[in-house]
């Protein structure tokens, strides 16, 4: 095969947005092993209504569920899927998020919707109970209540740590629990971005 065979003689003007729709679009998917999920969102394959696809009753919740499916696509929109035929790989992206991931994950929400603190370093909770008596004199035993007051107190002691080092590692470290749920995803792509344009 010659290099003129793949490699075009000539490229569109990128300023005309119709000569580039002639060279990409979606008849020029050019997957090179399998198939890109952007060719089977094209071809109204991949589709997250699909019950074996439907993640939803393994969600945090719906505005997640609705964030995640979306961030999903258009993270691997030109990947390929791992394995083929279609369902086969679809049953076990439903599997890997219902069983092993969000189980993990849920956990992660539901601790960022508590009010999540970068700077806390503890939170210690106290409680306990003052009881008084009128009858000084009198003992209080298991079978003699001479109780006349009591009071239950409780506190809390949050210790925060340096705020600036707290921040300062909150920017260098964080990553979005999307994120981290997406990355174990990876495995169900082949490692490598199909060009959708002609020999470019």
């Amino acid at each position: 095969m010659a290099a003129s065979d793949y490699i075009p003689i000539s490229y569109p003007n990128f300023s005309s947005q119709d000569a580039v729709n002639e060279w990409t679009g979606r008849d020029k998917w050019d997957a090179v092993y399998t198939v890109t999920l952007g060719e089977l969102i094209d071809k109204g394959i991949f589709d997250w209504s699909l019950d074996v696809l439907n993640w939803s009753s393994a969600a945090y919740s719906t505005e997640q569920y609705s964030r995640v499916c979306n961030y999903f696509i258009e993270r691997f929109r030109f990947r390929e899927i791992s394995i083929e035929p279609f369902y086969e790989w679809a049953t076990m992206l439903h599997r890997k998020l219902v069983y092993e991931l969000m189980p993990k994950y849920k956990n992660l929400y539901k601790y960022l919707d508590d009010d999540f603190d970068p700077a806390q370093v503890s939170d210690k909770y106290h409680k306990r109970r003052a009881i008084g008596s009128d009858y000084p004199e009198t003992l209080l035993s298991a079978n003699a209540d001479y109780i006349s007051n009591g009071k239950d107190e409780e506190s809390e002691d949050i210790e925060r740590g340096n705020l600036q080092e707290a921040y300062n590692s909150y920017v260098t470290e964080y990553q979005a629990i999307d994120t981290h749920l997406l990355d174990e995803l990876e495995s169900m792509f082949i490692g490598l971005y199909t060009v959708s344009i002609d020999g470019m």
